[in-house]
């Protein structure tokens, strides 16, 4: 059946907008998830496919890299401080204000294509901006290049005690997508929630905590993270994946490299690790340079987090040893 926009697809907007979106897609196949695939292939596979469950907190709408680094897991979890808004009926929506909401989308991915994360200020305007509000409209365009067709989204929410409800009465809210795989018909569900994971909020609202908690293990990915995970503040949701997780992926900026006790992890480490960006210069971990130079990686093909130069950027590797 053909999708009532289809005629739309002939505005010059829109083919612009298509073509641009095509080419941006083609770089970053070739310079990052082609080689991405190669890394995981290599390194992360055997530990990470007995998990189900990929637990990306702070990841804003970046499914893209979750489904990239951890695509044999049939559900995923993520979080953020931006709203999940429902799309609303495309087909009731004026040309104009559509085809106006294409250049916002752009741009909102205009970050993730030349960094590799997303800047979350830029976030919070461009979310805002046009008909289409939130990080929805931005991880239906991951779903669609990523070879996905959803099959349902709804408006869920958490209760304190992390019982997940099929409505938005809870104290968190959220949203779950149910999508298949095009090529192999695998379901896989996603949720996404708004929320606040410094300890004061977690104490007022510790649904999210306490839904997460019931899911391990997993595989924990952490990226551009904000090094909010340094800070006494955080120690609730940092020890939350420690205990969560058998598998975490991360850069400099997730969990600090220290709480990875050699007796219950086994980490590896990948690419080059210096120092910070600028920015964030005051969370140089003086004992992760040394396991640098002690282990002497290769550099990596892709970039990762906050060093978007691939060979500055590092991926930190840790597996723990008791966890199936």
């Amino acid at each position: 059946m053909q999708s009532p926009l289809s005629l739309w697809t002939q505005d010059p907007r829109w083919i612009r907008y298509s073509n641009s979106i095509d080419d941006a897609f083609a770089k970053l196949e070739q310079l990052q998830l082609s080689n991405i695939r190669i890394w995981r292939s290599q390194n992360l596979d055997t530990a990470a496919l007995s998990n189900q469950t990929c637990l990306y907190l702070f990841s804003g709408p970046d499914f893209l890299y979750a489904d990239t680094f951890f695509p044999n897991c049939t559900t995923y979890v993520m979080q953020g401080l931006e709203p999940a808004d429902l799309v609303p009926d495309l087909s009731t929506l004026p040309k104009q204000t559509l085809l106006a909401t294409l250049q916002n989308i752009e741009a909102s991915l205009y970050s993730e294509f030349r960094w590799s994360f997303f800047v979350t200020k830029y976030m919070r305007e461009d979310f805002q901006r046009t008909s289409l509000r939130g990080v929805l409209p931005i991880i239906y365009v991951f779903l669609a290049r990523g070879g996905k067709e959803i099959t349902d989204v709804r408006q869920i929410s958490l209760s304190k005690d992390g019982t997940l409800l099929d409505n938005a009465t809870g104290d968190t809210k959220g949203v779950r997508i149910g999508c298949t795989e095009i090529n192999t018909g695998t379901a896989k569900t996603i949720y996404y929630f708004t929320a606040n994971l410094s300890d004061d909020h977690i104490e007022r609202n510790p649904g999210l905590a306490r839904f997460c908690s019931k899911l391990g293990p997993t595989n924990a990915l952490l990226k551009a993270a904000s090094y909010l995970m340094f800070a006494k503040n955080f120690s609730t949701v940092r020890n939350l994946i420690l205990k969560t997780s058998s598998v975490i992926l991360e850069d400099d900026s997730g969990i600090p490299f220290d709480y990875f006790s050699q007796k219950d992890w086994t980490v590896r480490v990948f690419g080059t690790y210096t120092k910070p960006v600028d920015l964030f210069k005051q969370y140089y971990q003086p004992s992760l340079r040394q396991w640098y130079v002690a282990n002497a990686p290769l550099p990596l093909t892709f970039a990762f987090g906050y060093q978007w130069n691939p060979p500055a950027s590092g991926i930190i590797l840790a597996i723990h040893s008791d966890r199936p």
